[in-house]
């Protein structure tokens, strides 16, 4: 890596800690020559591993580099993220049964696999992630992400090929039907379900098994838990709101704590050692526009906690709330009418279809009717807690802050390039983005930095209250 100084890694394990002192001297040796990687695609990139496997890669632009990321990477992960990739086609249930559970280690949730389905078919069905892509930036991918993302899939496509199913050497996916080439489509929506994490995500299984009580008649179906019954029951379970196992430690310091009046951070992710949460290290070049070396969650070709050249910078998990219940009054003999301005209105209802195995293996269609308002989805459950039964009279909608929120993407991209924390600081602010993290960083100034910048409902005291 092209650096201005001293870099020290320590310890980089599936959770990534490491301690970067960022500071300014010599440059270090120049970075491999782009070359062809021999077949098709013509993708000028460079992939060099060094100890453990690590993959540094070098491209002409961002397309090649990523390119490059999503070969090696799927060297290296094919099946882990393969099977993510059914997730979020909606397709879990015909490969491995309605009644199997996958775990979002994330946030710590097992979600059943036909909701997980009825989950992500409404998403393809109403093109929620489609009109995210159509907006110019900074609400929609910028440029950059756009040819980064075209390299990327190319690549996976690219090893998937080279090697066939059938000889994959991970006996975990290795001939699996379920294993195939992706689409530009599925890494977006991949993209979605990691910036749901921390809102929707966990609620899979009450939003997509939320049903109105029939009879539709005024007589209370079950009584509502009380207010404060919900609030002695979120209480009680704060551990698992806070992201299941999730947490994460990590310093700045800035010139008064360092020796050398550099800068310094350590980070500390205490994110999931298995699975699809998990870090990727990589060192991901384009010559004389970006030089990024750390940790991205699987299936992402940007860095998100690492270093630049006079920068390093990592996260923790914010103790903001990414969503917002909202307590709906509903008309009476009517649970799919609610009131909103003191009006009635109906409740948005989409018919979801998906595949299951029936008789014999043979596929079959299962259907059923999702509900959503002008807050969000109807849902009834979180991480499994059924605080929101869904009466006669009452209901409760999700509004999630990050339910359109494509910014994270720019908002790391441009991280990917900084040189300090003042850019930093200015990338934080443009685009507002960041999902469910706080963030700390310092540079080779010595100037250290914390903020928790980024998607936050706007609720405030007086109307959680009300």
């Amino acid at each position: 890596m092209r650096v201005r100084g001293r870099v020290l890694t320590l310890g980089l394990l599936a959770g990534l800690a490491c301690a970067v002192p960022v500071t300014g001297s010599a440059s270090a040796a120049a970075p491999p020559k782009v070359r062809s990687l021999p077949g098709a695609d013509n993708a000028k990139v460079a992939i060099r591993r060094t100890a453990h496997g690590i993959p540094h890669i070098v491209g002409s632009n961002f397309r090649n580099l990523a390119y490059g990321y999503g070969y090696a990477f799927a060297q290296d992960n094919i099946c882990t993220i393969a099977s993510s990739y059914v997730t979020v086609r909606a397709e879990r249930s015909r490969f491995f049964g309605p009644d199997n559970t996958w775990k979002f280690e994330g946030n710590g949730s097992t979600v059943n696999n036909l909701n997980s389905d009825f989950f992500f078919k409404r998403i393809i069905d109403t093109g929620v992630v489609e009109k995210l892509l159509s907006q110019k930036p900074p609400s929609g991918p910028r440029a950059e992400i756009r040819s980064g993302v075209s390299g990327y899939v190319a690549g996976y496509n690219r090893y998937l090929r080279d090697t066939g199913v059938a000889k994959l050497p991970d006996p975990t996916c290795r001939g699996k039907e379920w294993v195939r080439p992706i689409r530009e489509i599925d890494a977006y929506r991949y993209f979605y379900k990691l910036a749901l994490l921390a809102s929707s995500g966990v609620a899979i299984d009450g939003i997509a098994s939320a049903q109105p009580p029939t009879p539709p008649v005024p007589v209370p179906v079950g009584a509502p838990i009380s207010t404060e019954k919900q609030m002695e029951l979120i209480e009680g379970n704060l551990d698992r709101f806070r992201l299941g196992d999730a947490g994460s430690n990590a310093y700045g310091l800035g010139s008064q704590a360092t020796a050398d009046g550099h800068g310094m951070v350590l980070g500390n992710p205490h994110f999931p050692w298995q699975g699809s949460q998990r870090f990727y290290q990589s060192h991901l070049t384009v010559p004389g526009k970006v030089d990024v070396a750390g940790g991205s969650l699987f299936g992402v070709p940007i860095v998100l906690i690492g270093h630049t050249q006079r920068m390093a910078w990592s996260h923790t998990v914010s103790t903001a709330r990414r969503f917002t219940p909202f307590e709906l009054k509903l008309v009476p003999g009517s649970p799919t009418t609610y009131v909103y301005d003191g009006q009635p209105r109906q409740m948005t209802a989409d018919n979801v279809t998906v595949q299951v195995p029936g008789a014999g293996g043979k596929l079959e269609n299962r259907s059923r009717t999702l509900y959503s308002t002008v807050h969000g989805p109807v849902f009834t459950s979180i991480l499994g807690l059924p605080l929101f039964p869904w009466s006669s009279g009452q209901a409760h909608a999700m509004g999630d802050i990050n339910a359109g929120n494509f910014r994270y993407l720019n908002h790391f991209f441009e991280t990917n390039v900084a040189q300090t924390v003042r850019e930093y600081d200015q990338v934080q602010r443009r685009n507002q983005g960041i999902p469910w993290v706080n963030s700390i960083a310092a540079d080779s100034k010595g100037e250290a930095y914390y903020a928790d910048i980024g998607a936050v409902p706007n609720v405030s005291n007086a109307k959680a209250q009300a």
